[in-house]
């Protein structure tokens, strides 16, 4: 049985069938949800991030570098670079999926294999992931020599 049956074991008069709610079937579901709601948080703070990348002053880090020249080299390849520097929606908004995919180029995986395997400690190690990666972002190796 799923863990969607045993949570809906009825008998005949409505009661709930004890033996179904024993097994432990369940408690992974809940710890698996834990682990979705937790990566799709982490996944909310890192794009949200996004938006404290245009008040960063002087280099930033190298994964700030990486972010954003690499999203004003994407707006500059698909149209020109005077465009590029002219019009920052575009690049704030090609920043922001970057941002989102190198922050998931190892979350997915993380997210993927914990809430199976370490259900319980799944939350906790995405969490330090996020807290990792806007230290990294923001404030860890910081990039001294410019671009």
């Amino acid at each position: 049985m799923n863990s969607y049956c045993l949570e809906h074991t009825y008998l005949r008069h409505g009661q709930v069938d004890k033996r179904a709610n024993q097994t432990s079937g369940r408690r992974v579901t809940i710890n698996m949800r834990v682990a979705d709601r937790a990566f799709l948080a982490s996944c909310t703070v890192v794009a949200a991030s996004t938006g404290g990348l245009p008040f960063v002053r002087g280099y930033g880090t190298g994964l700030f570098q990486l972010v954003v020249l690499g999203a004003w080299a994407i707006v500059a390849r698909l149209s020109s670079g005077m465009f590029a520097d002219q019009h920052h929606g575009p690049l704030w908004v090609v920043a922001f999926l970057l941002n989102v995919l190198f922050f998931c180029i190892v979350a997915v995986p993380l997210w993927w294999v914990s809430r199976k395997r370490l259900p319980k400690l799944a939350r906790i190690l995405i969490f330090c992931w996020t807290v990792f990666y806007l230290a990294t972002l923001f404030i860890l190796f910081p990039a001294t020599d410019g671009p």
